[in-house]
């Protein structure tokens, strides 16, 4: 069985899109501009959907969706991109599971960027 997409109920759904779009590499596949719904892709067989969520409903605590990169040197970079973008970022973080950093978005979506340890890890000096 293979997972066809992702669905997260957000309370602006074209500033949630624009976010993911600009800061996240994904692309929108629906109008970017919906206030109702908007399908994205990762290029590489991932579909996150985002609809319209009623008021009062919130993310669970400690939800959150995940990038994966290959450097942890990329980690560096993306912080300090989303950081120059006035977003609301974490310090970047290193530990046994690899170098990582946290974005808080719109509608409280939490975002992390990381890579896992052992991946180029000499880098940085060590994760």
């Amino acid at each position: 069985m293979k997972l066809n997409h992702l669905d997260l109920q957000v309370a602006d759904v074209p500033t949630a899109t624009a976010f993911l779009v600009d800061h996240f590499d994904l692309r929108a596949l629906t109008r970017p501009d919906s206030p109702a719904i908007a399908i994205l892709t990762d290029g590489e067989g991932f579909t996150l959907v985002l609809q319209r969520r009623r008021d009062g409903d919130r993310f669970p605590e400690g939800f959150h969706i995940g990038f994966l990169v290959d450097d942890p040197a990329e980690v560096v970079a993306r912080r300090a991109r989303l950081a120059a973008a006035g977003l609301d970022v974490s310090e970047v973080q290193r530990n046994a599971r690899g170098t990582m950093c946290y974005c808080r978005g719109p509608s409280e979506l939490l975002v992390e960027i990381s890579c896992r340890a052992g991946v180029r890890a000499d880098v940085l000096g060590g994760a």
